[in-house]
C-alpha cells in the first residue's frame, strides 16, 4: 500500500477542524449558579376576628372600639391594607343590621410596620377602629346588629 500525502493533509485538516469545533471539551470543572428569588409576602395570622360594641340607645355620645389584626410580612416588606364594608362597599363606613333595622358606623385603620419575617415572634399589629354615634341606635329594636369588613393585605 502506498502512502498518500494528500490524504494525510486532508485528515490532519479535518482533525484540526474537529478540535476547534463545539465538540471539544474545554474544562474538567463546571460551575452552576443557584439563584433563589424570595418574594415579598404579607399574611394574616387568622382569617377573622370580632369587635364587640356595647351600644346605649339613650346615649348621645360617640363610642370607639379598636380591634387588633395580627399579620406578618417578609423582612423589610411594608404592607398596604384595604378595608371594605360588605354592607355598603365603602372603605370608611358601614351599616350594622339586624333584619331590616340598622344604623351606620364609621371605621378606620392604622399600623403598617414593616415585616421582620414570617417566622415565630415576628407578629405586627394592624388596628381597626370602629366609631358609632350611639344616638343613631335610639329607635332600633334591642338585638345583635352586625356587619363585616373585609381586610386585604398586599403584597
Amino acid at each position: 500500500m502506498k502512502f498518500d500525502r494528500k490524504l494525510l493533509a486532508v485528515g490532519a485538516a479535518a482533525a484540526c477542524a474537529w478540535l476547534g469545533s463545539e465538540n471539544t471539551w474545554a474544562a474538567s470543572d463546571h460551575t452552576v449558579t443557584i439563584n433563589a428569588l424570595v418574594s415579598a409576602k404579607c399574611k394574616f395570622n387568622s382569617s377573622s376576628s370580632t369587635i364587640v360594641l356595647a351600644i346605649d340607645p339613650a346615649a348621645t355620645t360617640t363610642i370607639t372600639a379598636p380591634g387588633s389584626v395580627i399579620y406578618r410580612c417578609s423582612r423589610g416588606t411594608t404592607p398596604s391594607f384595604t378595608l371594605v364594608s360588605t354592607s355598603t362597599g365603602s372603605s370608611t363606613s358601614g351599616r350594622l343590621s339586624a333584619g331590616s333595622e340598622g344604623f351606620t358606623y364609621g371605621f378606620s385603620s392604622s399600623g403598617t410596620a414593616p415585616g421582620g419575617g414570617m417566622g415565630a415572634g415576628q407578629d405586627r399589629t394592624h388596628v381597626v377602629t370602629i366609631t358609632v354615634d350611639q344616638s343613631l341606635a335610639a329607635n332600633v329594636t334591642p338585638a345583635t346588629y352586625s356587619d363585616t369588613i373585609v381586610i386585604s393585605v398586599n403584597p
